[in-house]
């Protein structure tokens, strides 16, 4: 298979058109309202939060993908429309009606989701203003106004794009991302829009859907808090001319494509973290199984202590080894091995006498690695973090959009 990266993001997919406006939703009058739209209903599906409480347009979505299809996403940044009771779903339902009337299609036809602060309405009359003017701006051009439009304390848009040679024409997936902060995704307030022009069964796209988010999304953390609004779509328009069956070399490459970008877009968020300056990347080896290994990495990733120390170039390696042990795999301390980068540091559980300035080095790098073997079976777990500074203190002690 030849995969190769593209310029784009949510229109890098033949069928699809997108914008971003100003509906006054922050107070900075950045672009704050996204729209992304398929050129018929097409095959639709999603993986949202697994948070008990949900907030209004994870309601809705949920409900109208139950036929397997929709035709467009409208996304706002700067309010969250949670713990808004019924009020809040009448507000989400009135928005996706508009929409829905300005696209000449029908309400079901039209997902949402929202990000912001949680516990106020939408500021619907300037929202069902900015509607026309935000249909007007549809463009395959305009991927970067809803990318930019979605985003909430994030400092960079978020896209990625990649093409593949299937059946002698060209395939494209697509998509964009917000998040900085509320990030352990779960399927912070993370949301993601990923399109392709493949032709597929909304069943089958929600499998390979749900596989990729396992496999990116889901093995990311930058404070170990689960958002009231991930989501995850994904439309699928068929223009290519290719359909993805099960158990074909087609499926293959078209599952590796939506991980790919999935991947990308979820390493950026994680770079991205409010207040972070260094990516971490957690493997743990040696596991009874898979499940444990994982379970171990996400430990690590969410050890408050491992990021400060990570954020302070402390080579404390025993916050490593604490948070290993707290995590649910079982491994017998004695044959616990830590390393980061090329430095082993623990060896049959006992801390070696590092140079510790040489291990400071390693610590200030923009991408640290941390490899940990539990020496209890073939299991193998990853998962990204990030360090944790006092600017995320400051950002999350009073956030405002």
């Amino acid at each position: 298979m030849t995969m190769k990266w593209i310029a784009g993001g949510v229109t890098a997919a033949a069928g699809f058109q997108a914008a971003g406006v100003s509906a006054g939703i922050k107070r900075s009058r950045k672009p704050d309202l996204a729209l992304i739209v398929a050129d018929r209903p097409v095959p639709a599906a999603a993986v949202l939060t697994k948070n008990r409480v949900q907030a209004a347009p994870v309601l809705i979505t949920k409900d109208r993908l139950r036929k397997g299809s929709a035709q467009a996403i409208v996304i706002n940044s700067g309010c969250a429309n949670c713990l808004t009771g019924e009020a809040g779903l009448q507000d989400a339902l009135t928005l996706t009606s508009r929409v829905a009337r300005e696209l000449t299609t029908t309400d079901g036809n039209v997902l949402v989701a929202s990000t912001g602060l949680i516990g106020r309405r939408l500021p619907l009359p300037r929202m069902l203003r900015a509607i026309p003017t935000l249909v007007k701006h549809l463009s395959r051009a305009n991927h970067t106004d809803a990318a930019q439009a979605i985003l909430t304390t994030d400092l960079q848009v978020k896209e990625a794009a990649v093409q593949s040679t299937m059946d002698g024409r060209i395939c494209r997936v697509g998509g964009m991302a917000k998040g900085a902060g509320m990030i352990a995704p779960s399927m912070a307030t993370m949301l993601c829009v990923v399109t392709t022009d493949v032709t597929i069964a909304p069943e089958f796209l929600r499998a390979l859907l749900q596989h990729a988010v396992t496999g990116t999304f889901n093995r990311i953390s930058v404070d170990g808090d689960m958002s009231t609004n991930d989501t995850v779509f994904a439309l699928a328009s068929g223009c290519a001319g290719v359909t993805i069956r099960r158990g074909t070399k087609e499926a293959n490459t078209f599952s590796a494509m939506l991980t790919a970008v999935t991947g990308r877009l979820a390493r950026s968020i994680v770079q991205d973290g409010e207040g972070a300056a260094k990516l971490m990347v957690i493997d743990v080896v040696g596991a009874r199984n898979d499940r444990e290994a994982q379970a171990c990495a996400r430990q690590i990733a969410n050890s408050p202590l491992v990021k400060t120390m990570l954020a302070g170039g402390d080579p404390n390696v025993g916050r490593i080894a604490a948070a290993a042990g707290a995590s649910s795999a079982r491994f017998d301390p004695a044959k616990l091995e830590i390393a980061i980068g090329p430095t082993t540091l623990v060896v049959r559980g006992v801390a070696l006498n590092s140079d510790t300035a040489a291990v400071r080095k390693l610590l200030s790098r923009d991408e640290v690695n941390v490899r940990v073997h539990l020496h209890a079976g073939r299991g193998r777990g990853r998962m990204l973090s990030c360090d944790l500074t006092e600017e995320y203190v400051q950002i999350n002690a009073g956030y405002a959009t």
